[in-house]
């Protein structure tokens, strides 16, 4: 029994490796054949094939199941190119975006040159009527607090009073630090102010004679430079935003038919399964040429695979031996597990006799006793009498 089950074991692992190999063939076999089912479109249109499992249809799955392929790959390519494409807009965004930052860093600069020549200069008094005051205000205070780190830097007397002095001169460095920078943040808006003005004279402050002088005088390179600086941050920020916009559009456009990372995983497991498809519809369509009503009409196509189709008959052979051994093993052993149950209640059934003829005997030893007893019971009653 024990041996007759490892043989069965040992011949369904041969039958599947068997299989396997003959499925891979018959694979092989289709899928060479079936490439050149275009020789046989001709009759394919005039045969009558109501039966679906035929050569000629499974040539026209293939061709759909191609087509599914071939547009879930077109499909992965358009998503990719429109990830690609926002990876591009975002790094050109990047790239503008570091661009205008350096410009609005030098555009900074030149305002605050512009502002410090203009504020300075006589010749902008109408221009900086609108500054005097602030401008005033805030030079006064730093001479003071430049004069006055003067004096305590050169004041003499102990050391509590340089204590006292020391920590006087801190906070008046600190407070002279704010007024240099609001002083510089004049400027700049100044400067700022005066180029938005020559740029659009409507509705300036700016006089005809001071516009003619930053145009022509001394600073007139600072100016132009200025001028060219905000055109060029302009139409940066214009492109930047055109940027912006074209990855916005393309990335809703993504979104409006799914997460596109979950799109493509989606697309690549259906590929992945319309492959294994096409695979069990070549192992079919190998298979159906070997029947008898197809070998004849793919004779010419199976005699240019003669190496191939003959290791198939073989392995079908062989598979068909092994099934054979398999289901005569399988017989055997339910043959041998029938003796056993007969065997198994043969040995119940002398057991059970046994334990009958025991049981039998020890109720024939009681009868014994019970006539036994009765003798005894008649023997006392003649001796003495039923009134005894």
């Amino acid at each position: 029994m024990e041996d007759r089950k490892k043989t069965l074991k040992d011949l369904e692992t041969a039958k599947n490796d068997t299989q396997k190999l003959l499925n891979s063939l018959l694979e092989k076999l289709g899928e060479s054949l079936v490439s050149r089912m275009d020789t046989h479109s001709a009759a394919a249109n005039k045969a009558v094939l109501p039966d679906e499992d035929n050569p000629f249809h499974l040539w026209e799955e293939k061709k759909r199941l191609q087509k599914e392929i071939a547009d879930s790959e077109e499909n992965i390519k358009s998503i990719e190119t429109d990830l690609r494409h926002i990876g591009e807009l975002e790094e050109e965004i990047n790239r503008k975006e570091r661009e205008k930052n350096e410009k609005s860093r030098e555009i900074s600069g030149v305002y605050e040159d512009l502002g410090r020549f203009i504020l300075n200069s006589s010749g902008f008094s109408g221009f900086n009527a609108a500054y005097e005051q602030e401008f005033g205000d805030i030079s006064g205070k730093i001479d003071f607090q430049q004069k006055r780190l003067e004096e305590l830097n050169n004041s003499e007397g102990g050391i509590i009073n340089g204590l006292a002095n020391g920590v006087k001169s801190m906070v008046t460095r600190t407070l002279l630090s704010r007024n240099e920078a609001n002083l510089e943040k004049l400027y700049r808006f100044a400067g700022e102010q005066f180029l938005t003005g020559l740029e659009n004279p409507s509705g300036s402050r700016i006089l005809p004679e001071e516009s003619r002088l930053a145009e022509e005088g001394k600073f007139a390179p600072v100016v132009q430079q200025g001028c060219e600086l905000r055109k060029s941050a302009a139409q940066l920020r214009d492109e930047i935003e055109s940027l912006r916009n074209d990855r916005r559009e393309t990335a809703q456009a993504l979104d409006q038919k799914g997460n596109p990372a979950r799109r493509i995983s989606e697309l690549e497991t259906c590929i992945t399964r319309t492959f294994d498809d096409i695979g069990r519809l070549h192992i079919r369509f190998g298979s159906l040429i070997l029947e008898k009503e197809w070998k004849k009409f793919f004779a010419a196509d199976l005699n240019t695979e003669r190496i191939l189709y003959d290791k198939i008959i073989s392995l079908d052979e062989s598979l068909k031996n092994t099934e054979a051994k398999i289901d005569s093993t399988r017989v055997a052993i339910a043959l041998d597990n029938e003796k056993s149950e007969i065997l198994k209640l043969r040995e119940g059934i002398d057991e059970r006799r046994k334990r009958i003829a025991e049981t039998e005997a020890v109720i024939a030893e009681m009868e014994e006793q019970i006539t036994a007893a009765e003798k005894r019971m008649t023997e006392l009653t003649e001796k003495y009498g039923q009134n005894q």
